[in-house]
């Protein structure tokens, strides 16, 4: 079954481009498209969306502040933020509104593809060229033991990823991925991914 999509961006030829990309993969539906909060809000309202994609910067208003005014009403609704901006500030601060994640516009075709995919499923995932945001978001590195790679590869490992997604994310080989996991495992006193975030939870290092 597809992936029902709402599109948010305030020039109607960005949007009608963008539709017509999604078209292309079967796994995707577009429902509606919006170009203010106004007309998005009654689309989301007529029937389910797994995935808003919205831009950020609106005449209509800050699209941070939207985000939480989105979620309250639609909780179970994932927002993909997508921006030109790699300002790791900013991208902490939309993760913390509420997204699900955060791609730059200059993402190709399979990146986005794979991002929608991945907050449509429950996940997080945040633009690789802004990649480092993550371990401010999720695990605060002074907090714990663990070094700059490991807090890196604890956040993959919390988001679900394999050893082998993790190794091709971080153009590392999978025995590395796999020798970091066993070195966190070991600092921080867990056996698996679940417990590793059962861990982070309860020291607050990880949002929920």
């Amino acid at each position: 079954m597809p992936y029902n999509l709402a599109l948010l961006d305030d020039h109607r030829v960005v949007l009608e481009s963008f539709a017509n990309l999604l078209a292309t993969f079967d796994r995707f539906r577009v429902i509606g498209t919006a170009i203010d909060p106004a007309s998005l809000f009654d689309i989301l309202e007529q029937q389910p969306i797994n995935v808003l994609i919205t831009d950020l910067l609106m005449p209509t208003g800050n699209g941070t502040e939207l985000i939480p005014m989105v979620k309250s009403r639609f909780p179970n609704l994932a927002i993909l933020v997508l921006s030109g901006s790699y300002d790791p500030v900013l991208v902490q601060q939309v993760m913390q509104a509420g997204a699900s994640g955060y791609m730059t516009k200059t993402a190709d075709k399979t990146e986005l593809f794979d991002a929608i995919l991945a907050v449509a499923a429950g996940r997080r995932y945040i633009d690789s060229r802004v990649f480092s945001v993550e371990e401010t978001v999720l695990v605060p590195p002074a907090s714990h033991p663990l070094t700059d790679r490991e807090t890196q590869i604890a956040s993959l490992i919390v988001e679900e990823l394999s050893s082998m997604e993790i190794a091709n994310r971080l153009f590392i080989s999978f025995n590395t991925v796999e020798t970091h996991r066993k070195r966190i495992y070991q600092k921080l006193g867990v056996t698996t991914a679940l417990g590793l975030m059962k861990y982070l939870l309860k020291r607050g290092f990880l949002k929920q």
